[in-house]
């Protein structure tokens, strides 16, 4: 029996005033909740000294997304039971997901205290390295976790969730394969491991996943997520197919309608159905209505884009920044990166790239994004290629970085050097990537023996490009 069977969104608006979708995975459904709610709420009123039927509460109030009620009701309970560990860790979780880093270290210290087991001890050390941004010491403490109490998926749960942010996937994977070997119907390993099989270049492993993440919660708001994005990969958007995803489409939104991830997979299957006009109203309507929310303006963003929009995109992606105060993630910076520049925004590119590594100063593929900016249109070529290695350098057994260092290095005509990079990345790519990253990286080996005058050697290499392409 898999630990979760059903994921949740709720919409939070947090002290610090920025508006955010957080995904919550539940133990029984939404309509039960609201039932068994009302009850405890009912009971607490009238028996206000106990504390159990009050976690109670506080659990339901966190899993429905009312997190100021549930920090009260958790501090109370703690107040009565300060020797209880469970509630100081849950507490400190709604604390750190809701940007209380300060408050949520100062609960998990206090819970260090409490914690008698070994595993208990390094995972709460890991929470607050995660929250004190020192991710190589969170996953230290998380391994040491896992180590002490292998058969806990928690602990393989944060030390992969803590890997993913380092943007580490071959070995984000691994933790969630452990989760999957500890439960196979885990539905978080499920998810999570789909996604990142896809970042692998893996798409039919990872299709095999999402079935079986369809064959036990089809109706899961994470599983028709990717099940939606799945079906328009595959161009299902016209016709029958096409029906059936919007029939897919239009469940999901009944459960999500906060959703701006879902509101642009809807706009993403108009434009795939030849409407992008419509797809981007979708996105503009969904960013007007909900003003406070930065990732709303950030896929209206990623709209216009597409659709060669660029001032427009500018001043959207600007905007998600703003709304975003200190808390920018990372895709709302690579999205600045990739479209300021285009409109001359020089200058401000320069002073958020600086602000980008920075803040995440572990991520390959910021660095990578930085180096090809600096490059394109800066004309500052030494400094790009050594962004582009520090890429390497995070992430030294990844494709990606050294495909995008290599592309990098091409670009400021350094073919040797080039060679070497992609070749590096040929021998890291899994024997099931498919055709795009293939086609990329024989295309860009071509050109650089080209370059080099090695006619024929370049000529097998953009025949490999040109078979990929075809397959």
């Amino acid at each position: 029996m898999s630990r979760n069977f059903a994921s949740s969104l709720v919409q939070l608006s947090p002290r610090s005033g920025l508006d955010v979708n957080v995904y919550l995975a539940l133990s029984q459904k939404p309509n039960r909740q609201a039932q068994k709610l009302e009850t405890l709420k009912k009971y607490v009123e009238k028996h206000s000294s106990g504390w159990k039927k009050r976690l109670e509460l506080a659990e339901l109030l966190y899993a429905t997304g009312q997190w100021s009620e549930a920090i009260a009701e958790y501090q109370q309970v703690i107040q009565k039971q300060p020797q209880l560990l469970s509630p100081q860790i849950q507490l400190g979780k709604i604390l750190q997901l809701v940007g209380q880093e300060e408050e949520a270290i100062a609960v998990y210290q206090i819970a260090l205290t409490l914690a008698k087991q070994e595993a208990s001890i390094h995972h709460l050390k890991g929470l607050i390295a995660s929250c004190q941004n020192c991710l190589n010491g969170a996953i230290d403490a998380f391994t040491a976790a896992t180590n002490a109490a292998p058969t806990n998926p928690a602990h393989w749960l944060a030390l992969g969730q803590t890997q993913i942010a380092m943007e580490s996937p071959a070995a984000a994977l691994a933790s969630m394969e452990a989760i999957l070997l500890l439960d196979p119907n885990d539905l978080t390993g499920l998810i999570y491991s789909h996604d990142l099989l896809l970042a692998l270049d893996n798409p039919s492993k990872a299709e095999r996943r999402l079935d079986h993440a369809v064959a036990i919660a089809a109706q899961d708001v994470q599983t028709l997520k990717r099940l939606i994005a799945h079906r328009c990969r595959q161009g299902k958007v016209c016709g029958d197919d096409g029906k059936q995803t919007k029939k897919l489409i239009n469940g999901l939104l009944a459960q999500a309608a906060c959703s701006p991830e879902v509101h642009h997979l809807l706009a993403q299957y108009y434009v795939l159905r030849g409407e992008p006009e419509k797809g981007l109203q979708i996105t503009k309507d969904f960013a007007e209505n909900n003003g406070g929310n930065p990732q709303a303006w950030y896929y209206y963003s990623l709209c216009l884009r597409d659709l060669g929009q660029l001032e427009a995109a500018a001043t959207s992606i600007l905007k998600a920044y703003r709304l975003s105060k200190d808390r920018c993630d990372r895709e709302i910076y690579r999205a600045l990166c990739q479209i300021l520049p285009t409109v001359g925004k020089l200058k401000k590119t320069r002073s958020l790239m600086t602000e980008m590594l920075e803040k995440y100063p572990h991520c390959w593929s910021l660095w990578a994004i930085a180096g090809k900016v600096l490059v394109e249109h800066f004309q500052e070529n030494e400094r790009g290629c050594h962004y582009a290695q520090k890429s390497t350098d995070l992430q030294p057994l990844l494709a990606d970085a050294w495909l995008a260092h290599g592309h990098i290095l091409s670009l400021v005509d350094q073919p040797e050097a080039a060679i070497t990079a992609l070749t590096q990345a040929w021998q890291l790519l899994l024997p099931e990537t498919q055709s795009p990253k293939v086609t990329a990286i024989g295309t860009l080996l071509g050109e650089s023996y080209q370059k080099i005058g090695h006619e024929k050697v370049a000529q097998e290499w953009l025949q490999r490009a040109s078979q990929a392409t075809k397959d």
